[in-house]
């Protein structure tokens, strides 16, 4: 934990922060239960409130912040803030709740006050190397169809979301282009990584000579609001198979097929995903029709989906050290290759 006073989560500052929307609530003592740094501060907070004052809230809640040291793009902040505070309390979506967000220097430093859903009856956190069935992801698919469907088209995104970039145009993309090779030479010689890819077949044109396609076909219309990043470790299950969607510091517009290629290609199994990939496609296109948008051809959507495997690839090659246990990086990174092995992704890419 830093020393600085000006970050300590005390039950003064916490008050503060809960007081924005519970302006009963009285936080008389805070508890530090775990805290974890990655791409943001993590901490889950037991609170003691003062009596008749606890303003309906939880006695445990999640806490999310800024890095006082980030080494990626600060507007990976901003997006995320944005997307708590402006675009989910109007979806009608599966969501934890948010009890208090404070942003300033244009929501680059921020405290997200939110559910701890590991205290949600029948809810569960994704984790890459615990089972799930194809019944939850079609779920969870249902969740993006909805994210999807309410801002299909782009014209309600540049009108309400200016700051939701097309791909091309998009900062972190534009960071991974000039860091990934690096990134990714280094963690495929050397580390826990290494050995994983066949280079014979991923070379550096097919992985980073496809990622500028890639962005080409991310960039192809209609557009909608992507989350960006849904893989199995940033979504969660709840009872009744729905599922929700965490962690929204890649949120962008562009090609639905990013959200939907790379949570088939990390939450399932190779067998699994093979066994289900196309049905569970056409639930998703199902649930966009159900909302009154009209979807791909399946033929189009399909190619679409055989494209957007590269990126789990690249993402999982790029990843620091540390954000993940080797594990699930390992488990990650497999699953992908497999993924892209089996849909020909370097042929649907022409690299």
């Amino acid at each position: 934990m830093t020393d600085d006073r000006s970050r300590a989560l005390d039950a003064e500052r916490v008050t503060a922060l809960l007081r924005a929307e519970h302006p009963d609530v009285e936080v008389a003592d805070v508890v530090i239960v775990d805290e974890t740094d990655g791409s943001a501060n993590r901490l889950r907070l037991d609170l003691t409130f003062a009596p008749g004052r606890d303003a309906g809230l939880p006695g445990r809640v999640f806490c999310k912040r800024n890095l006082v040291e980030f080494n990626f793009p600060d507007t990976m902040y901003s997006t995320e803030v944005r997307v708590y505070r402006d675009v989910l309390p109007h979806l009608d979506i599966e969501k934890p709740a948010v009890y208090a967000i404070e942003a300033v220097d244009d929501d680059i430093t921020f405290t997200i006050v939110m559910e701890d859903l590991e205290t949600r009856p029948g809810a569960r956190l994704g984790v890459v190397t615990e089972p799930v069935t194809a019944d939850e992801v079609a779920g969870l698919l249902d969740t993006i169809a909805a994210v999807h469907a309410a801002w299909w088209d782009g014209e309600r995104l540049s009108r309400e979301l200016p700051w939701a970039t097309p791909p091309l145009e998009n900062v972190p993309m534009r960071f991974w282009s000039q860091i990934g090779p690096r990134l990714s030479t280094r963690h495929m010689e050397r580390g826990h990584r290494a050995g994983i890819v066949d280079r014979s077949v991923w070379t550096d044109e097919a992985l980073w000579g496809g990622f500028d396609r890639l962005l080409v076909a991310m960039g192809e219309g209609p557009h909608t609001l992507l989350h960006g990043d849904v893989h199995a470790g940033n979504v969660y299950y709840v009872d009744g198979n729905r599922g929700g969607l965490l962690d929204w510091q890649l949120a962008m517009r562009g090609s639905w097929a990013l959200d939907v290629t790379y949570l088939l290609t990390t939450a399932l199994d190779p067998d699994q995903r093979v066994q289900n990939e196309r049905a569970l496609i056409e639930g998703y296109l199902g649930g966009l029709e159900r909302r009154d948008v009209e979807p791909p051809a399946f033929s189009v959507a399909w190619e679409q989906y055989r494209r957007h495997a590269l990126y789990g690839i690249l993402m999982w090659l790029i990843t620091p050290d540390g954000v993940h246990t080797d594990e699930a990086q390992i488990g990650y990174l497999s699953r992908c290759l497999d993924a892209a092995g089996h849909l020909d992704t370097i042929g649907a890419l022409g690299v």
